[in-house]
Order: C-alpha cells, then structure tokens, then sequence
C-alpha cells in the first residue's frame, strides 16, 4: 500500500501569496504556484510516495472546506506553507489539522526563518520546520536515514537556519498536481503556468531581504534541462523562474542559455534580476533563450537609502538597466520599497517621480516589513522601531507595521496608494501597455488585473 503526502496551502482572507520566504497579500489577486510545494513534491514522489495537493487558497476553500478535504485526504504526512502575512489564522489551521488526522506535520514559511526552534516548543502539532525547500533532509528523515541536518528543523535541534547541498540536482518537481488549478500571474501571456528556480538564494545581502542570508547556488544545467523536457511534455506554456537574481554571477549562467536557445522547450518565462547585473549581452541572450519580462529591483531613488541597505548601485544605472530592457524588447516591472527606516516625505516623493520616468510595464510598490532572520529585522528591533516579538507582517503595503523615523504607517498607505495611483493611471502609460499586448489571454489576464487593483485601492 503507497503512502500518501499531501502538499498543503492553508485558507486565506482574500488572494494571499506565500513562497519562497515571502509572505504578503497580492496586489492584484495574482497567484502563482508555490516553488516550495512543488519542490518537496518531486523529493517526496523519488521516493515513492503518493504525493496529493490542497491549495485552500487559490482554490477559495474556507477554514471549515479545507479542514475537512485534509481529513478526507487522510495523509501520513504533510508539508504546509505557511506565512508571516496571516500567521494566527495559519497557526490555528494547523492545530485544528493536527487535531484532526494525527498525520506528521512539516512547514516552512517566512515566520521561522529566525527562530525555528521557538515554534516547535510552543507548537506540538509540527514535527519539524524545513529552512531550505530543495533539500531532501525532510524525505530522509520520513525514511528514517542518518544525516547531518543543515535545512531540517526539529524539537531540541541547537543549529542555526541554514541551508541544504549547494548546486544540488533536485528531482523533477511535482508540477503536474497545480495544473489544473486557477494560477494566475500579471507577466503570463499563456496558460497553464508553471514556477520553478535554477539558482537558489542570492549572493547579494541587501538589508531588507532573506534571499541573500540564505547563500547562493546554482543547479547543475542537465538537471534544470531535465526539468523543462518534463514541462514541456505536461503542455506548460509560461514559467516563472524564481531565481532572485538571474544571471548573477553569470558565468554558471552561460551553458543554460546556450541549451535554452538551441532547443525549443515552447514556453516563455520571466524572472527576477539586478539593475547592475543586466548588460547589453545578457538581456539579448535572455530574449532568445525565451525570456520576455525582467522583475528589477528599484527599491528607492535616494541613493542615501540604497547605499544604507547594501544595494551597492545608484539611481544612474537604474536608467540605465531600464533603457537598455526597452531597447532589446524585454518588457520590465521594477519594483520598490517605500518606508526603510530612513524615509521621508521627499525621498518618497523622488521615487515617484523616477517611477513614472522610467520604461517600466509594471511597478510594485512594497512597503517595507522588518522580515525574520534579515539585517532590518535586527536594526529596527535595536532601533526601537518594532516591536522584539512581531510576528505578523504584510509585504504588500496594505497594512505596513514598521514606522520610519518621520512617517507613521497611517503616512506610508496613503503615500503608497499615492504612489500606484500616478504610476498607473498615467493615459500615455495606459496606451503604451494597450499595444503590447500579445495574446487574448494576456488582455483578458491584465484587464482583471486592472481592476482588481483599482478595486483594492478604493476599498482600502
């Protein structure tokens, strides 16, 4: 008799994203699969376990539905992803989860990223926390196999949050079991969609972000090949890749592209990249291998604020990056962070002006939240500008919990709605974004897009 996992999302109020660390509601009710669940799919099916998914949140099941599809899928085990964003409501799924299967309790999430060991004493429901999602340290440990645990997490561990092998293969991942449900994402010009990563963490350590406390590194190319073969064979369209700095350092990068353009795996993608990472030879050798949209960071048009956050570039290459995506094609989203401690009024202002100045398709204006396990969770807590033992946050903006020094969180929501207002109400913005459209679905996607995001603005 197989034995059965399943991959678990918890309910949410409204559309609310948890992946890769980062927890927040979504601006505009985009979605897309969590890398982590998939991931720890592929682990547990290489295995052979029957690996089920409920995601209660794309699939808009309430506490009472999804607990019970749970306890009708009667697992022996489960991997939940969990999030800062809504954290008691998720801790209580979780006990009522527990209470009901008995089944053995895995999570990762944002929320233990700095003390994992404080939520395992205080919740007896969890058999163990998972601080790198493309490590095999949970699988073994259900297969009772020794090892020396770097990512695994259990009650009375001593180590630090850490992460698995670097540059390891993983196994395909579990993409089949999120096909069939309603994902959607803002840069998607086809569906269904996928997401999956070829580089793990990040090699640069800004202060506001845990991607570069968790190392760097990069899957072997035949390994992330494999993949695409398999993707292509489920009939996926459209991939994100979740790297959070593609093509740094770029030499790893090279064989990849080399592979991505001589083959046609018949699927676009986009990704996440660094303003003083684009040059003129990557972005060209990106748009043939398949790429067309880049998520840049902006962050901020201070260059006192970029400078105390270890960005380590200025507002002169932020022109430039951009300029450079419009002239070979590549459509852009840059995003920001309005409200780091040093923030005033002015310097939000600037930023608006530079947003609006920019070629950018897109723009997400972020509020900033002190993370755990990252270097502004540390100073904000010394600075007295949080509280020690804040738990819940949202990365959105819709509900800032971190004051600046000059601005209140009442300030930095309306400075924020301010902010999405002008950039995107623009009429040569509008009209520019009409002609680039591509496909009916990409019109139909952005149009439930605008107005979703029109909709949380006046409600809010």
């Amino acid at each position: 008799m197989s034995r059965k996992a399943l991959l678990l999302v918890p309910p949410s109020r409204g559309v609310v994203i948890r992946d890769y660390y980062c927890s927040k509601t979504s601006q505009a009710r985009y979605l897309h699969p969590p890398v982590d669940l998939a991931v720890q799919g592929g682990w547990l099916r290489s295995r052979g376990w029957d690996v089920h998914l409920i995601d209660a949140t794309v699939d808009r099941l309430g506490f009472q539905q999804a607990l019970s599809a749970v306890e009708e899928s009667a697992p022996e085990v489960i991997f939940a992803l969990v999030g800062a964003v809504q954290w008691p409501e998720d801790r209580r799924f979780l006990e009522a989860v527990g209470e009901r299967t008995g089944a053995k309790i895995f999570a990762s999430g944002d929320v233990f990223m700095e003390s994992p060991q404080r939520f395992l004493e205080t919740l007896p429901c969890l058999s163990g926390i998972l601080t790198n999602f493309t490590s095999d340290e949970m699988v073994r440990n259900l297969e009772g196999e020794a090892m020396t645990r770097k990512a695994l997490h259990l009650l009375g561990d001593d180590h630090s949050v850490g992460g698995g092998d670097p540059g390891a293969a993983i196994p395909v991942p579990a993409h089949d079991l999120f096909l069939g449900h309603d994902y959607r994402y803002a840069f998607a010009r086809r569906f269904p969609m996928a997401t999956t990563y070829t580089q793990y963490g990040c090699p640069y350590t800004c202060s506001f972000c845990i991607s570069g406390e968790l190392g760097a590194s990069v899957r072997p190319t035949e390994n992330v090949l494999e993949e695409f073969t398999a993707l292509r064979e489920m009939g996926v369209r459209e991939v994100f890749l979740q790297d959070q700095c593609f093509g740094a350092p770029q030499g790893p990068f090279d064989d990849l592209l080399d592979a991505m353009e001589g083959k046609s795996f018949g699927f676009g993608w986009w990704t996440f990249t660094r303003v003083d990472v684009v040059n003129r030879d990557l972005v060209r050798r990106m748009k043939s291998a398949g790429c067309h949209t880049v998520i840049l960071g902006v962050e901020s048009a201070s260059d006192e604020i970029l400078h105390n956050h270890r960005k380590g570039y200025g507002v002169d290459v932020i022109r430039s990056a951009f300029k450079m995506c419009e002239e070979e094609g590549l459509r852009t989203a840059a995003t920001f962070i309005l409200g780091l401690p040093e923030e005033t009024k002015e310097s939000i202002e600037e930023t608006i002006r530079l947003s609006v100045s920019l070629s950018a398709d897109y723009a997400s204006f972020n509020v900033a939240v002190p993370r755990a396990g990252t270097r502004l969770r540390q100073s904000a807590v010394a600075e007295g500008l949080v509280a020690e033992d804040l738990e819940v946050m949202d990365q959105s903006g819709f509900e800032p919990t971190l004051e600046t020094k000059g601005l209140s969180v009442d300030d930095l929501r309306l400075w924020r709605r301010r902010a999405v207002l002008r950039f995107y109400l623009r009429p040569r913005y509008i009209w520019r974004r009409l002609l680039r459209l591509k496909t009916p679905m990409e019109l139909v996607n952005q149009a439930r897009e605008a107005w979703m995001l029109v909709r949380n603005l006046v409600v809010r």
